[in-house]
């Protein structure tokens, strides 16, 4: 740029920076160049990073994020917890030139549970049927809530429970299955004898619940209660 450029330059520089602000006769000051760095990372999706990689949660909700002071070009190095994370979450992102901005958020996590499609009575065994996966907030979930329904299965209840109730653990009997056709044995009490006889189950049935079974010697069927996974008692 020639000397008669630069001089026209700086002539139309002075008389933008003294123009009269709009509705006003004082010179008005604006600012020759307004600079905006944006930076190269976004704060929500490196906090959403973060939760993701530090959390078990299946599914989450990020909302309201705000950062405060000005955003450095470079992502964080670290983050640190201060408060939350569920809720109304806090965290301090710290930077490679050990600056820190205090970031907010609003966040939910949510998990698969175990749920009753219909009420069900005091020793009913669920099946596969009666059961549904639902996501359910953390903040609301139950403490000792089944997320596998796999767990449950073949189980019955210990009480009676309503429909659409996120299942817990303390809800189905924990013993062991013993399958049909095990052999067991059968301590039949009457008011005239107490007797013992080979026996099998009949069906599947759990410890401490009714189970039907076969006297081998007689082949007559009875029901009696598994009072271990070897030993049916039956009371005629």
């Amino acid at each position: 740029m020639n000397k008669s450029r630069i001089k026209l330059y700086s002539v139309l520089v002075l008389v933008l920076t003294l123009a009269p602000c709009p509705l006003s006769l004082a010179p008005c000051h604006l600012p020759l160049v307004a600079s905006v760095s944006a930076a190269s990372w976004d704060p929500e999706e490196t906090l959403r990073d973060f939760l993701a990689d530090n959390y078990p949660w299946e599914n989450m909700e990020i909302s309201n994020v705000q950062a405060g002071g000005s955003i450095p070009d470079k992502a964080p190095d670290a983050i640190i917890v201060e408060k939350g994370p569920l809720g109304k979450g806090v965290f301090t992102f710290v930077f490679d030139d050990d600056r820190r901005i205090t970031v907010r958020a609003d966040i939910r996590a949510f998990e698969k549970t175990v749920r009753s499609k219909r009420p069900f009575k005091k020793g009913y065994v669920l099946t596969e049927e009666d059961v549904y996966m639902s996501e359910t907030d953390i903040n609301k979930m139950p403490r000792n809530a089944v997320k596998d329904s796999g767990s449950i299965i073949g189980k019955p209840l210990r009480r009676s429970i309503l429909a659409n109730v996120p299942i817990v653990e303390g809800m189905v009997e924990k013993s062991q299955t013993v399958k049909k056709g095990r052999k067991v044995l059968l301590l039949i009490n009457s008011r005239q004898l107490n007797i013992s006889a080979a026996g099998e189950t009949k069906e599947n049935g759990y410890v401490g619940m009714p189970v039907r079974a076969i006297n081998l010697s007689s082949k007559k069927e009875v029901r009696g209660v598994l009072i271990d996974e070897n030993t049916v008692k039956v009371e005629l």
